[in-house]
């Protein structure tokens, strides 16, 4: 993600910070500060700790998902909080369940922690609902505990509400997932997240509480487009890669000068060209930005000196959903395609989507046209 630097990798798991959490830090500072220049450092302290509670709710995340064999591309920090970057979700129930409480067990775990020794010493406050902002936020043990445990509490209410892409949202389809068709689970929890993302937003308007409104206007989209995404793979389960690869894709031979190659590329409408030996075998393959990247790299040899492995390969017999799902694990844009061992052409994200398209508008691959451009 673009404006974003690595933070750190913990776990095996990359962590990154968007540019824009310096917002929230400061924010956090002034907020927490409590006005006093003394206490800025302080409150940035507190948000610190906070968003650190965040990274280790999306680390219990990423790490049960990778227990599933699911890749986890990174965790990034952004102002409205932390988001675990899954390649995908389990789609068996009981899995999804695992990697959605995963998260609110580690703030649960803080809670049961936390909550002894914070009752213990303003059990009366906390119960009499007299406990304000300034007595958690004063920088002494039982304030920053006390913070600590107010943190944890929030973060679990508001991570378990039934709406997409919260833990709760998520829940909340694996346990109708047990009972109904996925598509048609996803599409009920979808619909239940809108509705509560509008409730929250019309609250956050009448209380002038702009941040929630902004939420809620999160959650909305995102509901949303879970169900989109859902749809999707369903409506790609149908095609196979096969069908999607007739006239297949122009290839190179390695005797072609580069220059020429890269003058092939610039007039296609492909965005990989695969190079074959003279049977016809896959060498690897060739992109414009690949060669313009080894040029400015100094490269001037021929064309074997700018082919790029693939990431992943593909089966002509598997389904789209699958190809596109294996795609989107490795990054890859464009993967080779074989029927057994015979090299059978190219298939590329851009296809998927145009493929995707006709599907969704009731219309058959006849109307997709040439799939590849010579």
């Amino acid at each position: 993600m673009g404006w974003s630097w690595k933070f750190a990798r913990i776990a095996g798991v990359e962590i990154r910070v968007h540019a824009t959490f310096l917002l929230a830090l400061v924010w956090g500072a002034v907020m927490w500060g409590g006005g006093r220049l003394s206490g800025l450092a302080y409150g940035a302290l507190l948000t610190i700790v906070l968003f650190s509670i965040v990274l280790l709710h999306e680390l219990g995340h990423s790490l049960a998902a990778r227990r599933y064999g699911i890749p986890v591309q990174d965790i990034m920090l952004l102002p409205i909080g932390g988001v675990a970057r899954l390649s995908r979700m389990p789609e068996k129930p009981a899995e999804e369940l695992v990697v959605a409480l995963a998260g609110p067990a580690v703030n649960l775990a803080f809670v049961l922690l936390l909550a002894p020794v914070v009752f213990f010493s303003n059990g009366a406050a906390l119960l009499g609902g007299r406990l304000a902002l300034d007595s958690m936020t004063s920088p002494n043990p039982m304030g920053f505990a006390t913070f600590l445990l107010m943190v944890n509490i929030s973060l679990l209410l508001f991570n378990l509400m039934p709406a997409f892409p919260l833990d709760g949202g998520r829940v909340l389809r694996a346990l109708l997932a047990f009972k109904l068709p996925y598509t048609r689970a996803t599409s009920l929890a979808a619909t239940i997240g809108r509705g509560l993302a509008i409730v929250l937003g019309v609250y956050g308007l009448v209380t002038f509480d702009f941040f929630l409104a902004v939420v809620a206007i999160f959650i909305f989209a995102a509901a949303g487009a879970e169900g989109e995404e859902v749809t999707a793979r369903e409506s790609l389960k149908g095609v196979r890669v096969t069908e999607v690869l007739e006239g297949h894709s122009p290839v190179l031979t390695p005797d072609i000068p580069a220059h020429l190659a890269y003058s092939r590329l610039l007039r296609s409408r492909q965005p990989a060209m695969a190079i074959v030996d003279q049977d016809g075998g896959f060498l690897g393959l060739v992109t414009a930005a690949g060669m313009q990247r080894r040029w400015r790299e100094g490269v001037r040899g021929p064309l074997s000196d700018y082919v790029d492995q693939p990431g992943v390969v593909l089966e002509c017999t598997s389904s789209l959903d699958v190809a596109r799902r294996q795609m989107l694990e490795k990054q890859a844009w464009v993967a080779p395609v074989y029927c057994g061992m015979e090299f059978a052409g190219l298939l590329d994200l851009e296809t998927i989507g145009r493929v995707l398209a006709l599907r969704r508008n009731g219309k058959g691959l006849s109307h997709m046209g040439a799939v590849v451009d010579a």
